[in-house]
């Protein structure tokens, strides 16, 4: 089923940009950055990654992972990084956007209308 494909590969690639973001930020942080924070940078990217797997916005693939990865960013960006963690976002969901679409091979389908 595509999207069963579709879902499994956007969270998986959210998921791994999670990672990446957290080891990022440990590294540019040190001790300051928790547990929790690590945490919330982890299963908000998957979060990016299961609403970009999920979602059929009628809009390119291009701005559909620009908006996502936007909108998603925007809870864990309510400190002093904002502007950091929000163009992080926008580029993240692009790349798990782009990764589900083309190199995996599962692009966003619309669904047909049931008769009625």
């Amino acid at each position: 089923m595509v999207y069963a494909k579709r879902l499994g590969i956007a969270v998986v690639l959210g998921i791994i940009c999670g990672l990446i973001c957290a080891v990022a930020g440990k590294t540019k942080m040190g001790d300051e950055m928790t547990t929790a924070m690590m945490w919330s940078a982890i299963f908000d990217r998957a979060l990016i990654g299961l609403i970009i797997g999920i979602s059929i916005w009628k809009l390119g693939w291009f701005f559909h992972g620009i908006i996502i990865g936007f909108l998603g960013s925007l809870p864990i960006a309510m400190n002093e990084d904002f502007l950091f963690i929000v163009i992080f976002g926008i580029i993240w969901g692009f790349l798990i956007e782009l990764f589900t679409t083309f190199v995996f091979k599962a692009p966003m389908k619309m669904r047909e209308a049931s008769p009625e």
